[in-house]
C-alpha cells in the first residue's frame, strides 16, 4: 500500500501549467532577470524555422543533459553553468520564433497540434517531481495537445528502480486562447499566443505491479485545486518559441518549458483519452484536490 500510494506524488496541479501548453511572443519581458529585447518572426512562416534558428535549438539541445529513464532536466538536477546556457540560448531563440501568434496564424496552430516530450523545465511543480523518495524515478513527461477538440493532456511515467512498480499520470485539461491584451501574474500583455487553461480532472494509473500488467484497472482519480483554482485566477501559458519540432513556453509565473516533437523524443506517449471515456471517468465533490506546490498526496481540502 505504501508503494502504491507513492505514485500519487506524480499529480500534476493547474497552478502555472507546467510543461503546458503555450507560451507568449512577447514585444519585451523580463525573465528572472534576463531581458528580452522585441520578437523578430524569421522568415515567412516556416515551420522548421530559419538558420540561425536551427544552429541554435541544435546548441540548445545539446546544452541539456541527459536524465536517467528519460526524465526532464530540471534547474535542480543540473549544475548551474548548464542552467545558465539553457536560459541564455532560450532566450536568444526566443527572438527568432518563426511562426506569428497563434491568434493569428492557422500554420501555428498546425505546429501546436500533436505529442510533446517535456525536456527541460525550472517549474516548481516539476521540480517537485523530478525526486523522488524510496526509489522511485521520474520518466519521460509528455504533453499531448488535440487543436481542433481544443483539449490536451499532460502525461508522466514513473518507475521503481528495482521495477517493483510503474504507472502513470494524465492530467485532463481543455484550452482556448487568451483575450488579446490580457496580463498575466507578472504582468505580461497577451499580443495572441496566449492559451488559458481549464483542468478538469488527475488521473492516476497503476500500470505494472511485479512486472504483472494491471490493464488500467487500478485508478485513482483527483481534482486539480492549485494556486490558480484557490485565488479564482484562470491558468495561463504563453508560447515564446514554436516551429515544427521545438516549442518554448513561459508559465504565468515566468518559468521556462522547452518542450521537442516528432524525432526527438526518447519514447511515443500514450494515445490520449478519447472524449468519451474521459467524461465516464468520475470525478465529483467526494474527490480528493491536489495542489503541487505543496502535496505530497491529494489533500481533500480546497481551503
Amino acid at each position: 500500500m505504501v508503494s502504491s500510494r507513492l505514485f500519487l506524488v506524480l499529480f500534476f496541479n493547474s497552478s502555472s501549467v507546467a510543461f503546458t501548453l503555450v507560451a507568449s511572443n512577447l514585444p519585451s519581458r523580463s525573465h528572472r532577470g534576463v531581458q528580452s529585447t522585441s520578437k523578430i518572426y524569421s522568415g515567412n512562416g516556416n515551420l522548421e524555422g530559419s538558420l540561425s534558428s536551427s544552429i541554435l535549438k541544435k546548441d540548445l539541445l545539446s546544452a541539456i543533459p541527459s536524465i536517467p529513464f528519460g526524465a526532464p532536466a530540471t534547474n535542480l538536477t543540473i549544475s548551474q553553468e548548464s542552467l545558465d546556457g539553457i536560459q541564455r540560448i532560450a532566450c536568444n531563440l526566443e527572438l527568432l520564433t518563426p511562426l506569428p501568434p497563434l491568434s493569428k496564424s492557422p500554420k501555428a496552430l498546425q505546429a501546436l497540434d500533436g505529442d510533446w516530450q517535456l525536456v527541460f523545465s525550472d517549474a516548481s511543480e516539476i521540480t517537485k517531481i523530478s525526486k523522488l523518495p524510496l526509489g522511485f524515478r521520474l520518466g519521460p513527461v509528455f504533453q499531448c495537445i488535440d487543436v481542433n477538440d481544443g483539449r490536451f493532456e499532460n502525461q508522466a511515467l514513473i518507475k521503481h528502480k528495482l521495477f517493483i512498480l510503474s504507472g502513470h499520470t494524465r492530467v485532463i485539461a481543455d484550452f482556448f486562447l487568451a483575450p488579446l491584451g490580457e496580463v498575466n501574474r507578472i504582468g505580461v500583455k497577451n499580443i495572441g499566443s496566449r492559451a488559458n487553461v481549464k483542468f478538469k480532472k488527475v488521473i492516476f494509473s497503476l500500470r505494472r505491479f511485479l512486472l504483472i500488467p494491471t490493464f488500467g484497472k487500478v485508478r485513482k482519480t483527483a481534482i486539480p485545486n492549485g494556486p490558480s483554482e484557490q485565488k479564482g485566477v484562470i491558468p495561463s501559458i504563453d508560447i515564446t518559441y514554436l516551429d515544427n519540432t521545438m516549442r518554448i513556453s513561459r508559465g504565468g509565473d515566468g518559468s521556462l518549458f522547452i518542450l521537442t516533437k516528432y524525432g526527438q523524443q526518447i519514447k511515443k506517449a500514450m494515445p490520449m483519452l478519447p472524449k468519451e471515456i474521459v467524461e465516464q471517468i468520475a470525478v465529483n465533490d467526494a474527490a480528493p484536490t491536489y495542489d503541487a506546490s505543496v502535496d505530497i498526496l491529494p489533500s481533500g481540502s480546497r481551503d
